[in-house]
């Protein structure tokens, strides 16, 4: 994608875009490992990360992912 377009692109849509090239390149697994290896924030993520996800599968976090995308939540 030429970087004209992406310059027009509100901020949740190219966080779009990032995340559907990384779950298609990576799948939702590899996209999520990516995701908590490079946001470096305060606190500790992959605690809270298993938190969020404790007792969920893949597909589940899978699921929920798409339906919140549906929904326009994310």
């Amino acid at each position: 994608m030429k970087e004209t377009l992406i310059a027009r692109k509100t901020a949740q849509e190219v966080i779009n875009i990032g995340w559907n090239t990384l779950t298609k390149e990576l799948g939702p697994v590899g996209a999520a490992k990516f995701w908590i290896y490079v946001t470096h924030g305060e606190g500790n993520s992959v605690e809270e990360y298993r938190k969020m996800w404790k007792g969920k599968s893949i597909e589940e976090i899978h699921r929920e992912v798409l339906k919140a995308k549906k929904l326009g939540k994310i």
